[in-house]
């Protein structure tokens, strides 16, 4: 075979294109979506890039009318500040506990009330069961004072309790097991129950290892909700050694001053463990994600 020339090529390749004009569309499409999720990527990625690297700028730097993103001078002096001065680590722990605790209660409780609404009948189930999901159309805004009243009523203002006690139940978390509940088949209850097992057994040794990964799923939005809470937190406490990560940070200003390096050091410190812990749980996470939406 010759070699061809290159009118040949063009005309070859032209004469492609005009077969398969399909073909080129779709191209095209796929060229421009990758675009825009490459924008989106970018503006999602790049205010965290900024914070990493303007955690080491020392305040100087970051109040400099021409920034760059690269610090001038490393500087560790704000992180050492931020531990031993402004009582951060207390912080930190008071968030780790309220974040926990509400965690594994509420995963305790949505996971055993998916559990009844997906595998129990009883009269008035759905019409009780649409009536939650109605509340999540509720602002919490118009429920916080009622919020307030209730655990000032218990004697819990000023107690990380109360922060507990207010989310102890989520209604999206319970929506989203009995999704998932609704795809495992009656008859391994039901071969359990000929078994002699009880309904406490069922639960805690069938139904809770089969949720595994949509209760992982529902776990890392729980603990990234109570990570940034600040609404009901900011009502309910006042002293300074119950104060929670979010409070911490908006008490690094006032009206008269904001100490910009303590605001961002202490923000990419609470970051940090956010990651850490969506890193361990990622591959989990993805699989509720995908599994906990489906039905058979």
């Amino acid at each position: 075979m010759g070699t061809r020339t290159l009118s040949e090529v063009r005309k070859s390749r032209v004469w492609r294109l005009r077969l398969e004009p399909g073909k080129v569309y779709a191209d095209l499409l796929h060229l421009l979506a990758h675009l825009f999720l490459l924008i989106l990527a970018f503006f999602g990625v790049a205010p965290f890039v900024m914070l990493v690297f303007s955690a080491f700028k020392p305040y100087q730097e970051l109040i400099d009318p021409f920034p760059t993103l690269l610090p001038h001078h490393w500087s560790v002096a704000t992180f050492y500040e931020i531990f031993t001065r402004r009582g951060f680590p207390l912080a930190f722990w008071n968030t780790v506990w309220v974040a926990g605790s509400v965690t594994i209660i509420q995963g305790l409780t949505s996971s055993a009330g998916a559990y009844v609404f997906s595998k129990y009948r009883f009269p008035g189930k759905e019409l009780l069961f649409r009536i939650l999901l109605s509340t999540m159309m509720v602002p919490f805004a118009v429920v916080l004072i009622p919020l307030y009243a209730t655990v000032a009523g218990f004697h819990l203002v000023n107690n990380l309790w109360a922060i507990v006690v207010v989310s102890m139940w989520n209604t999206f978390s319970l929506f989203t097991l009995r999704q998932f509940l609704d795809t495992i088949p009656n008859e391994l209850i039901e071969a359990a129950q000929i078994d002699g097992a009880g309904e406490v057994w069922i639960f805690t040794r069938v139904i809770l290892p089969m949720s595994l990964a949509p209760l992982t799923t529902v776990s890392v939005f729980t603990f990234l909700g109570q990570w940034d809470n600040f609404m009901f937190p900011s009502v309910v406490i006042n002293e300074l050694n119950k104060q929670t990560l979010p409070l911490f940070l908006n008490g690094l200003r006032s009206l008269y001053w904001t100490r910009y390096d303590l605001w961002i050091t202490g923000s990419f410190l609470t970051v940090v463990p956010v990651l850490i812990a969506y890193a361990i749980s990622q591959r989990t996470f993805v699989r509720g994600m995908q599994t906990s939406g489906l039905k058979g």
